[in-house]
């Protein structure tokens, strides 16, 4: 059982990475210094502007003093150290098109007087691979942590509509509060009024017994 585990643990890391390899073509394309073995790869979901991003802060571990021509689109990263791939410096160039929901990106590698290419490199290609591999990666995590941020912006709304209500909730139930307050000051009030009803009511036929008196009483002077 271990190493049927073992093998599909192996699979499971292998999968990805043979994919992605596969996804790396090689051709000669047309760039900056003229036709060259390049390698192509497609890049799904994520915008243009964002791998193109991406493939900058890439490069940064390389020590490469990176720019981006204006004129030709091409993004070049000058003197870069991959160690991997070559014990010398190398100029790297990419560019980066928007093919519906996927960038297709080319890199050219110029190991110094010759461009990277499978028949001309063997030795190199594998750490080459594994290089783009890794980019690769980098673009898949970042796609998740676009989506988590999308994610999050839509809990973040839903939060605040959450929020407005439990604030209206609470204004309801003060308000409920305060008409209850205001009825029970009524009803009090209403006591009272019906209490001083009854005194004044009681006064009334005290007075009425009285002008009745007098009443009677001027009848018998008259």
């Amino acid at each position: 059982m271990k190493k049927v585990f073992n093998l599909t643990a192996w699979l499971i890391v292998l999968i990805p990475l043979t994919m992605q390899a596969q996804n790396l073509q090689e051709n000669e394309r047309t760039m900056s210094q003229g036709s060259k073995p390049g390698f192509s790869m497609n890049i799904d979901d994520i915008s243009t502007k964002e791998v193109e991003r991406l493939w900058i802060e890439y490069l940064k571990d390389t020590k490469a003093k990176t720019k981006k021509d204006r004129k030709t689109d091409e993004v070049f990263a000058d003197d870069a150290s991959v160690p991997a791939i070559s014990s010398n410096l190398m100029d790297v160039y990419a560019t980066f098109t928007e093919r519906g929901k996927q960038t297709e990106m080319v890199v050219w590698v110029d190991l110094g007087g010759a461009f990277l290419g499978r028949r001309q490199h063997p030795e190199k290609i594998d750490a080459f691979e594994q290089w783009m591999t890794e980019f690769g990666r980098r673009t898949r995590v970042r796609k998740v942590e676009i989506e988590l941020e999308s994610e999050e912006l839509i809990f973040k709304d839903q939060k605040k509509e959450f929020d407005k209500l439990i604030k209206e909730e609470e204004r309801l139930k003060k308000e409920i509060t305060d008409a209850e307050q205001r009825i029970n000051q009524a009803k009090k009030e209403l006591e009272i009024n019906a209490a001083n009803q009854s005194n004044r009511r009681q006064e009334m036929e005290r007075q009425q017994i009285k002008i009745q008196e007098v009443e009677t009483k001027k009848k018998r002077i008259e």
